[in-house]
């Protein structure tokens, strides 16, 4: 029987990371992408994290709570397809793949609170600004922003990547 040597062991953990990888890889993981009416739910989802987060770390409960009272259909709505999306790609075991997803936004929507909350409470205020107040404010034009896109980082099925850069005539947020 052969000896690891100690300068192998880095090579060998380096290996082991990634077996474990592959071996925990979902083979239609691979293929995911979404469907544009999917894609805003996904987008929804994470929009709705970010301010859930803010809500509770920035002390903005009421202001949560008019956002999802001002945009109750269209949240229900998102929700019904977010769901169908993580059943259709995951059968069976979609509802734990969306409780999975759904856990990852929260934990790095809070992360990010955690290492910069005055710039995280400054910019979901303004967020909850131009959500509640702004008339010109185009729903769905707000969830196709980069950034809420690069959280989710699902892309459409059949589309190139798009010019991150791109953020459709509003601010980076968060």
């Amino acid at each position: 029987m052969r000896t690891i040597k100690s300068r192998s062991i880095p090579v060998l953990a380096s290996l082991a990371v990634v077996m474990t990888g592959l071996l925990t890889v979902d083979p239609a993981g691979a293929e995911v992408c979404a469907q544009p009416h999917e894609r805003t739910a996904l987008s929804t989802r994470v929009l709705q994290t970010e301010l859930m987060v803010a809500a509770l770390c920035c002390d903005n409960r009421p202001l949560y709570n008019a956002f999802v009272s001002k945009f109750r259909g269209e949240l229900v709505k998102q929700g019904r397809s977010l769901r169908s999306f993580f059943q259709r790609h995951h059968g069976g075991g979609g509802e734990e793949n969306l409780n999975s997803f759904i856990t990852r936004l929260a934990n790095e929507a809070s992360r990010r609170s955690n290492a910069e909350r005055a710039g995280f409470c400054a910019q979901t205020s303004l967020l909850f600004r131009q959500l509640l107040h702004d008339k010109r404010l185009n729903f769905e034009t707000l969830l196709d922003s980069p950034t809420l896109t690069r959280r989710h980082s699902i892309l459409s099925c059949g589309a190139k990547i798009k010019n991150q850069g791109q953020n459709h005539g509003y601010s980076e947020l968060w």
